[in-house]
C-alpha cells in the first residue's frame, strides 16, 4: 500500500475514535468520565439519581441523633422530584427509551406515575422533574429520636431489547413526608408581668399559641390569658421566640392552671382557614369569649393515624408539685406529656428534645394541643421554656395491598384423576398491607366449561354462608391475617386433559386486582367408582333380630373405561356374616356383578337380615364394589345397621286361681319371669289388687335378667287379713321394661274367699297396776272381736283359779245369761262386762282367762274360737318397804301422839304415786281415830327414794278412863296403794286405863312398896352385868348384824303372835332409857334407826321399829345396847372392810359416838371401822357371842333364845 493510503486509513482511524469526545455535552451537564464505559453495551439505560427540593421548594433537613441528617418533606407541600436518566452504552448514535418516575407507599401501591420518552446517545445523560404534593404523612420517630419512614421514589427505564443491561433498570430513593413543625414564633397572650403592655407581641398566624387562664379545679371557666410569654430570645431551639411562664421578676405565679391552646383567631368563622396539614380545627368557645373574637384550636383526628409522635424541645425546671407539660385535650379528659419529669436540660438555652409517642393518645377521637402550666402555693421556679413543636406520623389511606399466599403443589400441577377421592385444595392466608379494614372478594375458576356446569368449586372462607366460586370475605382488620379454602372437585368419567384453575382476590369496591394465582391441573387415566347411599340416613336399617331390610346404593363409575363391577361387605360383628347379605339389581333381580359405562350411574340393592341372636347395638358394616379384572378399582360404603333392643318377658305362676279364707294365715303365689328378649334387662314390678287384701310382692325390681333366658322368681303375698268380705278377687301383677316403659306384660291371679268365721279375745294388760285381796269386786270389759267375715255370735267362758271369784254381767249389770254376746258383725267387737275380786291371803301373780268360741260357723271342723288373759299382780310386790316405830303403848291423856313411818321406794328405776289410809276399826270402837296428816295422804316417791309420813292419834281422857280392863292393845292398819306394789302394816298400841283421883289416893300408900321392889330389880340387874363381864372379859358382845340388813314389816299381822326377843347387853354401862313415845333427836347427819326387837321366829322381811324400854320384872327382859345402828348399813360396812367378828366390832365401835346418844352416824361407823382393821382388832370369832345359860340367866326363853339363833340374830 502506498503512503498516502496508509496516512488516509490511520486518520480515519483515529477520527472514528475521536467521535464521542466531540458530541456536544449532555443536557445535565454530567461528565462523562465519571462512568467507567469499558466493557459495556451499546445501549444501557440507568437511573443514576433521584434527588427532590429545588431553591423554590427546599427539602427540610433532621439531625439524628448519630449526628447524621436526613432530608424529608412536609405532607401538603408541593416539592420537586428529580430523577436522573442515563445510557450508560458505548453507542455513539442515540437509542430510545421510555422512563417511568413513580412515588410508591410502603404498603405497596403506586401513589403517582410519570412516564418520559428517552432519546439519549451513549454517555448522555438527562434530568427530568415533577412537582408532587403528598396527600397522607408518612414518617416515625423513635423513641430515641431517630426520624425513619417515608415513601418510595422509584425512577426505572425501559429501553426494549436494545437495553445490554437490565440490572440497572430502576433505582429507588426514600422520601420522608413529616406532619407539621411549628417553630413557635407566634402566641396571643395579655399582660403577664404587668407593665402595661401585651407580653406576646407577634404577628397572628395560622396556627399560632393562645394563652388562657383557667380557675384552679375547673378547666372550663377562663379567668385571665394567662401567666405564658413569648419570649423573643437569640438563643431559642428555632427561630427568635419561644414560650415561658416565667414573670420578670424571674419565678411563675403560685397557684396556677393555665393552657397555651395551639389555635388560631378565624375571621371566617368556619375553622377552614387553609390550614391543610391537620384539616378542620374547632371553635373554642371560652377563648373566643376571653378575646371577643373566635379561635379555633387545632384538632388532631386520633382515628386518621397509624402513628402519631410529637417532639418539642424544653430546658428549666419546676417547683416541687408543679408541672408543665404538652397536653392532648378532648374536652372532657386531658393526657399529658409532663416536661417537668422529663430529662431536659436545666440551664438557660440548654435545649433538649423531649419525645411523645401519641400512637395510643385518643386513637378514636379528635383532641387539641396545648402546653398546660400548673402550680400549686409555693415553691416557684423560674420555670420550663417550651420551644419548636414537630409532629411526624403515618396517616392511614384507602388505598391497600394483599399479600396472598397458597400451599401450591411443588412442581405447580395437580394430578387427579375423575371423581378424585383427595380432590385438589388450596389453603390460602391474605394479608391486608393497608391502614383500613377491606373486604376482599375472592374468585376462582378453571377453563374447561363443561366443569364449571357441574359446579366443582367451592371456596370456605370466613363466611359462614357463601360458598361457590365467588366469595366476599368478612372484614379483615388492617394488618391482620386471614385464610380461606378452594377446593376442586373433578367431574366423574373426565376426559385425559389438562385445564388451568386459577385463583385471585378483587377489591370489593372497585373490584381492583389485589394478587392471583394459577395452576394446572392434569387428569390422568384411571379404573374408579364412587359407591354411596342413595337416601344417606344413619342407622341405615334398624333390624331386630330375623328381620329383614333393603338399602340402595348407587354405584356410578367414575373413570375413564367401561368396567364390570362384583359387590362384598365387611362386618365388625362376629355374629354377622356374608350369609346375612343378598345384592339385587334395581329390577329386583340377583346379582353378582354388574357393567357398567364410563360416567354412568346405576343402583344395586343390599338386603340384609339379622341373625336370630342379634344383641342391641350398631352394627358397623363395610359395602365394598370391585372392579372385574383386568380392571382393577375399589369403593367403599360404610353404613351402620342398628339392632334395637327386643323386649320379651314372660311370667307364669304355680296357680293363677286361688282360694284361701280371710283368716290371717298368709298365702304365697310363686310366679316365674323369664326374659326372652335381646338384651339384659331390668324389669319393675307393680301389683293392682283391692286394697283390702293388702297384697304385695315380695320384690320391687326383678334385677338384671340375663338376655335369651335368664329368669326369676317373685312371690305375691297375701295375707288373707280377717273380715275380708267373701267374694272373688283379681290381682294383677306387672312388670313394666326399665328401658322401655312402654313395654309392660301382666299376670293375673284369681282369688277366692270363702266365708270365714273367726274371732279375737283381747289379752288384757294390767301391768303397772296392783291390787289387794278381799277388795270388792271390780269391773272389767273385756273386748271380743269378730275377725271373720261373716255376722257371728260367740259363747264366754272364764278360767280362773280359786282365789279369783268372776261374773260376767250384761250391759245393765246383771249376770250374763246365757254366757253369749249378740250378733257381731266382721270387724266389730263386743265388750264382755265382768266383774272380779281377790279372796282374803291372795297374792302374787294371778290369771285369769276368757274364751270366745263361734256359734254360727258353718259346722266344718272344730268350731273357731280364741282365749285371752289377764294376769294380776296381788298383794305385795316388795317395791315398797315399811320401816315403822314398833308397839306402842299409851298411857295418859294427850293432844296428839305423832307416829312416823319411813317408807322407802326400792324400785332403781321408777317413780310410784303412793296414797295412803288407815283401817282402824278396832280402835275406833274405843274412841281412839288414827288419822294421816293431810300432806301425806298422797305422793309422788322417787327411785330408791325415802319418805317419813306421820300418823296422828287423839288419845282422849274420857277414852282411856272408860276402857274395859287395865289395858288393851289393839291394832289399825297402814294401807300403802302404790303404783307397783300394795303393802299393809299393822302398828300395835297399847291402851292402859286411867285411875280416877280416888283410886290414886288409894294406891298412894303402894308406891314405896313398888319403889323399893324397882330398887331390889335394879341391883340384881346390876349384879348380873358384873357377872357376865367376868365371864366374858374385856370382850364386847354385839348383835351379829349382818343377817338383819333390809329387813321389811310389810305384812306386820304374819308375825302378830310371836313375842319380841330381849337384846342383850354389850356395853358395861346402861345406855339411858328414852320416853317410850318420844322420837328420838333428828342428828345433823342422817341417823339410822335403832335395831328392832327380833322375833322368835325370823319373818322373811324384817321390820324396821325401835325397841320399846321392856321393864326388868316382865320377862324376857331387855338387854340394853349401847349403841344403835341401822342394820343395812352396819352390814355394808363390815362386808365393805372384811369384818369377821360383827360384834366385836360392834363393841369396838361404842367409842366413836361423839355425842352420847347411843346412836352412830354413817360417817362415825365407817371411821370405826377403818381404825378397827388397821388396828389389828380384826379377829376371827372364837365362840358365840353368849351362851344359853347367860341368856337363861338374862330372862329369855329356850324358846325365844333358838328363834334368835336361827334368825342369826346372835
Amino acid at each position: 500500500m502506498g503512503r498516502l493510503s496508509a496516512f488516509l486509513l490511520v486518520f480515519t482511524l483515529v477520527a472514528m475514535s475521536a467521535g464521542p469526545l466531540l458530541a456536544p455535552p449532555s443536557p445535565s451537564d454530567s461528565p462523562i468520565d465519571t462512568f467507567d464505559t469499558s466493557g459495556r453495551a451499546l445501549v444501557d439505560f440507568t437511573v443514576s439519581d433521584i434527588s427532590f427540593g429545588n431553591v423554590s421548594s427546599a427539602a427540610s433537613t433532621f439531625t439524628q441523633p448519630n449526628g447524621s441528617s436526613v432530608d424529608y418533606i412536609y405532607v401538603r407541600e408541593t416539592i420537586a422530584l428529580s430523577f436522573e436518566f442515563r445510557n450508560a452504552g458505548t453507542r455513539l448514535d442515540p437509542a430510545s427509551a421510555v422512563g417511568t418516575m413513580e412515588v410508591w407507599h410502603p404498603i405497596g401501591f403506586v401513589v403517582e406515575s410519570w412516564s418520559v420518552n428517552l432519546s439519549l446517545a451513549g454517555g448522555q445523560s438527562t434530568i427530568e422533574s415533577v412537582d408532587w404534593t403528598p396527600a397522607a404523612a408518612h414518617s416515625h420517630l423513635s423513641d430515641d429520636g431517630t426520624l425513619g419512614g417515608g415513601y418510595i421514589l422509584r425512577g426505572s427505564v425501559d429501553a426494549g431489547v436494545l437495553d445490554g443491561n437490565e440490572a440497572n433498570d430502576v433505582y429507588d430513593e426514600n422520601i420522608i413526608v413529616a406532619l407539621y413543625h411549628d417553630r413557635v414564633e407566634s402566641a396571643l397572650c395579655g399582660d403577664v408581668d404587668g407593665d402595661g403592655s401585651v407580653d406576646c407581641p407577634n404577628a397572628l398566624s395560622v396556627p399560632m399559641w393562645v394563652g388562657a387562664g383557667y380557675e384552679v379545679g375547673n378547666d372550663f371557666s377562663i379567668k385571665d390569658e394567662g401567666q405564658f410569654q413569648m419570649l423573643a430570645s437569640s438563643t431559642s431551639a428555632e427561630g427568635n421566640r419561644h414560650l415561658q411562664i416565667a414573670s420578670d421578676s424571674g419565678v411563675y405565679i403560685s397557684s396556677r392552671n393555665d393552657r397555651m391552646w395551639w389555635a388560631w383567631p378565624d375571621a371566617n368563622q368556619n375553622c377552614n382557614d387553609g390550614f391543610e396539614s391537620l384539616g378542620y380545627g374547632q371553635n373554642d368557645g371560652t377563648l373566643s369569649t376571653a378575646y371577643g373574637t373566635y379561635i379555633c384550636t387545632v384538632q388532631v383526628k386520633g382515628f386518621n393515624f397509624v402513628s402519631l409522635q410529637a417532639r418539642v424541645q424544653a430546658w428549666g425546671s419546676m417547683g416541687q408539685g408543679d408541672e408543665l407539660a404538652l397536653e392532648a385535650n378532648t374536652g372532657l379528659s386531658q393526657q399529658r406529656l409532663n416536661l417537668s419529669e422529663a430529662t431536659i436540660g436545666a440551664t438557660s438555652a440548654d435545649w433538649t428534645p423531649v419525645i411523645w409517642n401519641m400512637t395510643d393518645v385518643f386513637p378514636n377521637s379528635n383532641y387539641g394541643l396545648a402546653f398546660h402550666f400548673s402550680s400549686d402555693n409555693s415553691g416557684a421556679t423560674q420555670g420550663i421554656h417550651v420551644d419548636d413543636l414537630m409532629l411526624f406520623g403515618i396517616e392511614r389511606v384507602d388505598e391497600y395491598t394483599i399479600d396472598l399466599d397458597c400451599d401450591e403443589p411443588t412442581n405447580g400441577a395437580f394430578n387427579v384423576i375423575p371423581a378424585d377421592p383427595s380432590p385438589p385444595s388450596l389453603r390460602c392466608t391474605l394479608t391486608n398491607n393497608g391502614y383500613r379494614t377491606v373486604s376482599p372478594t375472592i374468585h376462582t375458576k378453571v377453563d374447561n366449561s363443561s366443569w364449571m356446569s357441574q359446579f366443582p368449586l367451592r371456596i370456605d372462607s370466613t363466611d359462614p354462608l357463601d360458598h361457590d366460586n365467588t366469595v366476599t370475605m368478612m372484614p379483615v382488620d388492617a394488618g391482620n391475617t386471614s385464610e380461606f379454602w378452594v377446593n376442586l372437585s373433578i367431574p366423574a368419567g373426565s376426559n385425559v386433559e389438562t385445564v388451568n384453575w386459577s385463583v385471585w382476590l378483587n377489591d370489593s369496591v372497585n373490584a381492583q386486582n389485589k394478587g392471583q394465582r394459577h395452576f394446572d391441573v392434569n387428569v390422568i387415566s384411571s379404573y374408579s367408582a364412587s359407591f354411596r347411599q342413595v337416601n344417606i340416613i344413619t342407622p341405615a336399617l334398624t333390624l331386630p333380630p330375623t328381620a329383614t331390610g333393603n338399602v340402595t346404593m348407587s354405584l356410578q363409575n367414575t373413570g375413564n373405561e367401561d368396567v364390570a363391577w362384583s359387590f362384598g361387605a365387611y362386618f365388625n360383628d362376629p355374629l354377622w356374616s356374608d350369609s346375612n347379605l343378598e345384592w339385587f339389581d334395581s329390577t329386583g333381580s340377583p346379582a353378582t356383578s354388574i357393567m357398567v359405562a364410563r360416567g354412568a350411574t346405576v343402583n344395586v340393592i343390599a338386603q340384609f337380615t339379622a341373625p336370630d341372636d342379634a344383641v342391641p347395638g350398631p352394627v358397623e358394616i363395610t359395602l365394598l364394589t370391585n372392579a372385574i379384572p383386568p380392571a382393577s378399582a375399589q369403593a367403599t360404603w360404610s353404613i351402620q345397621i342398628e339392632v334395637p333392643p327386643v323386649s320379651d318377658l314372660s311370667i307364669s305362676a304355680m296357680s293363677d286361681d286361688i282360694n284361701a279364707p280371710s283368716n290371717g294365715q298368709m298365702v304365697q303365689v310363686e310366679m316365674t319371669l323369664v326374659n326372652n328378649g335381646n338384651s339384659d334387662e331390668n324389669y319393675n314390678l307393680s301389683l293392682l289388687a283391692d286394697y283390702r287384701l293388702d297384697a304385695s310382692l315380695s320384690i320391687v325390681s326383678t334385677g338384671l335378667l340375663d338376655a335369651f333366658g335368664g329368669d326369676t322368681t317373685v312371690y305375691l303375698i297375701l295375707p288373707m287379713p280377717y273380715g275380708l268380705r267373701p267374694d272373688i278377687y283379681l290381682v294383677e301383677v306387672t312388670a313394666t321394661s326399665e328401658s322401655d316403659p312402654n313395654y309392660e306384660v301382666v299376670q293375673q291371679i284369681r282369688l277366692t274367699v270363702p266365708p270365714t268365721y273367726e274371732l279375737t279375745v283381747e289379752d288384757l294388760d294390767m301391768s303397772g297396776q296392783t291390787f289387794s285381796p278381799g277388795d270388792s269386786c271390780r269391773t272389767g270389759k273385756w273386748e271380743v272381736t269378730n275377725i271373720g267375715n261373716m255376722d257371728d255370735r260367740f259363747s264366754i267362758t272364764v278360767d280362773h283359779p280359786e282365789s279369783i271369784t268372776v261374773e260376767l254381767r250384761d250391759v245393765n249389770g246383771q249376770p250374763l245369761s246365757p254366757a253369749e254376746t249378740p250378733v257381731v258383725a266382721p270387724g266389730s267387737s263386743y265388750n264382755v262386762t265382768f266383774c272380779y275380786a281377790f279372796v282374803e291371803g291372795t297374792s302374787g301373780s294371778q290369771t285369769l282367762s276368757l274364751t270366745g268360741t263361734s256359734i254360727n260357723y258353718d259346722g266344718s271342723g272344730a268350731a273357731p274360737s280364741d282365749t285371752g288373759s289377764a294376769v294380776f299382780d296381788v298383794g305385795t310386790q316388795g317395791w315398797i318397804n315399811v320401816v315403822g316405830q314398833g308397839p306402842m303403848v299409851i298411857d295418859r291423856a294427850i293432844q296428839t301422839e305423832t307416829l312416823t313411818f319411813e317408807l322407802h321406794n326400792r324400785h332403781p328405776t321408777v317413780s310410784q304415786q303412793i296414797r295412803l289410809d288407815i283401817s282402824a276399826n278396832e280402835m275406833t270402837a274405843y274412841g281412839f281415830n288414827p288419822r294421816i296428816v293431810e300432806t301425806d295422804r298422797e305422793f309422788q316417791l322417787g327411785p330408791d327414794q325415802r319418805r317419813i309420813i306421820t300418823v296422828e292419834l287423839d288419845p282422849s281422857e274420857v277414852a282411856l278412863l272408860n276402857l274395859p280392863e287395865d289395858q288393851i292393845t289393839r291394832n289399825f292398819t297402814l294401807e300403802i296403794d302404790a303404783d307397783l306394789d300394795t303393802v299393809e302394816y299393822l302398828q300395835e298400841i297399847t291402851f292402859v286405863r286411867m285411875q280416877s283421883e280416888s283410886e290414886d289416893t288409894a294406891s298412894g300408900s303402894g308406891i314405896i312398896n313398888i319403889l323399893g321392889v324397882i330398887f331390889g330389880v335394879l341391883v340384881v340387874i346390876a349384879l348380873l352385868v358384873v357377872f357376865v363381864r367376868i365371864i366374858m372379859g374385856t370382850q364386847q358382845i354385839e348383835d351379829d348384824v349382818v343377817s338383819l340388813a333390809d329387813y321389811q314389816s310389810s305384812v306386820a299381822d304374819k308375825y302378830r303372835e310371836i313375842a319380841p326377843a330381849p337384846e342383850i347387853p354389850t356395853a358395861p354401862t346402861m345406855m339411858p332409857s328414852q320416853d317410850a313415845f318420844t322420837a328420838p333427836p333428828a342428828p345433823a347427819e342422817p341417823v339410822y334407826a335403832p335395831a328392832p326387837a327380833v322375833p322368835a321366829v325370823a319373818p322373811a322381811e324384817p321390820v324396821y321399829a325401835p325397841a320399846p324400854a321392856v321393864q326388868a320384872v316382865a320377862p324376857p327382859p331387855e338387854i340394853n345396847v349401847p349403841l344403835e345402828f341401822s342394820n343395812s348399813v352396819f352390814a355394808k360396812v363390815i362386808s365393805q372392810n372384811g369384818i369377821q367378828d360383827g360384834a366385836a366390832f360392834l363393841s369396838f365401835a361404842a367409842g366413836y359416838d361423839a355425842d352420847g346418844n347411843g346412836y352412830l352416824r354413817q360417817s362415825e361407823l365407817e371411821r370405826a371401822a377403818s381404825e378397827y382393821v388397821t388396828g389389828g382388832h380384826n379377829q376371827p370369832a372364837t365362840s358365840p357371842a353368849f351362851t344359853d345359860e347367860q341368856l337363861i340367866a338374862s330372862g329369855w326363853t329356850q324358846e325365844q333364845i333358838d328363834a334368835a339363833r336361827a334368825s342369826g340374830q346372835i
